[in-house]
């Protein structure tokens, strides 16, 4: 039984194993240029990306709101479905607030904005703010049709926020979407 159980299985695997890979065979007279074979290059939707590992915010006044120096967000070789679908570029917090540099008073993450940037190919930027965890706003979203987006203005903002006291860094990571949107 347990041979008979071995043939089959091994009979099986080798069907399995040849389904990957179709064939046809025939006989033909020599020499014969008439067989061909299709070749297939599946593409799967993608785009090549580049983040601002940091965005600084140099708090001088607690109680005044903060710009960061301009961020750059890249995007090369888009490959979408088809050609009227656009690329959307989006933000969310991985938390609901900074990590204190201390006890005490830190930004709230939804005390993070952006004004709209300049992007590339007819990019549209759109302005925004963090607003919870995982939860993705727009930046922009580009063009349909275009191989790249880009900007080198996207301008982060820190809200003002009096109650915090405590000096040194705190922080806050975001997670970037790349998304193909439209049909």
């Amino acid at each position: 039984m347990k041979i008979a159980t071995l043939r089959t299985s091994l009979a099986v695997a080798f069907a399995v194993a040849a389904a990957g890979v179709a064939s046809a065979q025939t006989t033909v007279a020599l020499p014969d240029e008439t067989q061909t074979t299709t070749l297939t290059a599946a593409v799967s939707e993608q785009a090549r990306v580049t983040v601002p590992t940091g965005v600084t915010f140099d708090v001088v006044n607690t109680a005044a709101i903060t710009n960061a120096t301009a961020a750059s967000v890249t995007v090369t070789n888009i490959v979408l479905a088809t050609a009227t679908k656009q690329l959307q570029i989006s933000v969310a917090a991985n938390a609901a607030a900074f990590t204190s540099a201390g006890a005490g008073a830190t930004w709230d993450s939804s005390d993070v904005s952006w004004e709209a940037a300049t992007f590339s190919n007819a990019g549209v930027g759109a302005s925004g703010a963090l607003a919870g965890v995982g939860s993705y706003q727009t930046v922009a979203t580009c063009a349909a049709d275009v191989t790249s987006c880009s900007t080198t203005d996207l301008g982060f903002i820190l809200a003002a926020k009096p109650t915090v006291t405590n000096a040194g860094n705190h922080t806050l990571v975001v997670t970037w979407k790349f998304a193909s949107i439209g049909a």
